[in-house]
């Protein structure tokens, strides 16, 4: 997918495994656009997404982790809007965690 010429970033990434009980980091390029959000979606069968955290990356050291709890569980079908206005950042990283083990999607653009 070409992303559109005023988007600084245009991310999808689909069927993304979470193993049961392991935490799994998620880069997702963000590019410098200083207004963006990204969607996380479960799109495993029937098992949750139990815990989430985000990490915003300036340039290439990044910040502290941030646990997220509203919208925690993530459950089958349900979206998560992660968004930053006026923040141009590097990269989010999303460290997911499923019990019981899931798949989700991530997408992502900014301006």
């Amino acid at each position: 997918m070409t992303a559109p010429s005023d988007f600084r970033c245009n991310y999808l990434r689909t069927g993304i495994a979470l193993a049961a009980g392991v935490a799994t980091d998620v880069d997702v390029p963000i590019d410098g656009a200083a207004d963006w959000q990204v969607i996380v979606k479960n799109t495993g069968s029937t098992n949750a997404v139990t815990a989430l955290s985000v990490t915003r990356i300036p340039l290439t050291l990044p910040g502290p982790a941030e646990s997220v709890s509203t919208g925690i569980p993530l459950a089958h079908g349900d979206s998560l809007r992660i968004a930053g206005e006026r923040e141009p950042i590097s990269v989010l990283r999303l460290t997911l965690t499923s019990t019981s083990g899931t798949t989700v999607t991530v997408e992502a653009g900014g301006r």
